[in-house]
């Protein structure tokens, strides 16, 4: 009996397939949460830098006029952390305090998206770096 020469075949089996699909969920279920910390942490970053050239805004301003305010338009700054108000991730206030003559200020940059872990970032005249609403973290986390 003549037996015919199989043709080879090429490709993959069904098996190796969802191998190689279950290899991938892996690897995704482990990254993404990594890579959303990395996201959140980048935000923070532009929050922190808000926060602080606006407390250097008042201190210019505090050096020449011996006092602190808490309008954004006689500092020049904005009240948002980013370069325009649709992309910025932080909305940032000024609170001063003082009878009289204003003698101290908090400056606080409030997230515009979900941050369980530091919420908002605090910073005082002192130098004091804080968060309010934070539920999980530690200002050396956070800052």
């Amino acid at each position: 009996m003549l037996k015919l020469p199989q043709a080879k075949q090429y490709g993959f089996t069904l098996m190796e397939l969802m191998i190689v699909v279950a290899i991938i969920g892996i690897l995704a279920a482990i990254a993404y949460p990594a890579y959303q910390g990395q996201v959140k942490k980048g935000n923070r970053a532009e929050g922190k830098s808000a926060v602080l050239k606006t407390a250097q805004a008042l201190e210019r301003y505090f050096t020449v006029n011996n006092t602190y305010v808490t309008n954004f338009t006689t500092l020049g700054m904005p009240t948002f952390s980013g370069d325009d108000t649709g992309g910025s991730k932080y909305d940032l206030q000024i609170a001063a305090g003082g009878a009289g003559i204003t003698t101290s200020f908090t400056v606080k940059a409030v997230p515009r998206f979900v941050d369980t872990e530091c919420g908002t970032l605090t910073y005082t005249q002192a130098g004091q770096k804080g968060m309010e609403l934070a539920t999980e973290s530690t200002v050396s986390k956070c800052w």
